[in-house]
């Protein structure tokens, strides 16, 4: 049986958290106590919110940042800003990408509270929607990634390679220091391929 912990803090972090069946010790799933995750990243296909496919391998050759999110959680939101802040700082750079996957929604008219939270915020995110499983609930993707919660943000290489993980938001911390940390990932993720 799966749990929801709406939000919580740990060590100052804080996220939406569940107990997915899925995510068991020992599992090999992307961790943010690794310094460099060395695992291939699990394909998917989903739709974006004007309906075109968008797959992983669309963005073979570059960084991609994979941003897991839902429209209740408050720590996701949190987060935006500085996720903002790092999107625009590299929207002319060919060699990195985002793409935020809203998972894990609750209710059937997510893809019209998507769109109105994107037209309010003015958030230029190119958003795709998770994938709903044979029991009815929004996380294929959520699933395949093996997360503890959300936010999540995962940091693939152009060869298709996890090589870091972020969990939560940290509050108390800028939105300049939060955007530097992602920058940080990205710049790594960039040289170690």
């Amino acid at each position: 049986m799966k749990k929801l912990v709406v939000a919580f803090s740990l060590a100052g972090i804080v996220i939406c958290s569940f107990t997915p069946a899925a995510n068991k010790p020992g599992s090999n799933a992307p961790s943010t106590s690794d310094s460099t995750i060395n695992i291939k990243a699990p394909d998917f296909q989903l739709k974006d919110i004007d309906g075109k496919n968008v797959s992983l391998k669309d963005y073979k050759g570059k960084v991609l940042v994979l941003d897991f999110w839902a429209t209740w959680c408050m720590p996701c939101r949190e987060s935006f800003p500085s996720v903002k802040m790092v999107v625009d700082k590299y929207a002319n750079d060919p060699e990195v990408a985002f793409l935020f996957i809203d998972t894990r929604e609750k209710v059937d008219n997510y893809p019209e509270l998507v769109k109105k939270f994107l037209a309010k915020t003015n958030y230029p995110f190119h958003v795709v929607y998770d994938e709903k499983g044979d029991d009815g609930k929004m996380d294929v993707t959520f699933k395949k990634y093996r997360m503890q919660g959300i936010p999540a943000q995962y940091f693939i290489d152009p060869n298709g390679i996890i090589r870091f993980s972020t969990l939560g938001f940290k509050p108390g911390q800028s939105v300049q220091q939060s955007a530097d940390e992602i920058t940080d990932l990205i710049e790594k993720t960039k040289l170690i391929h």
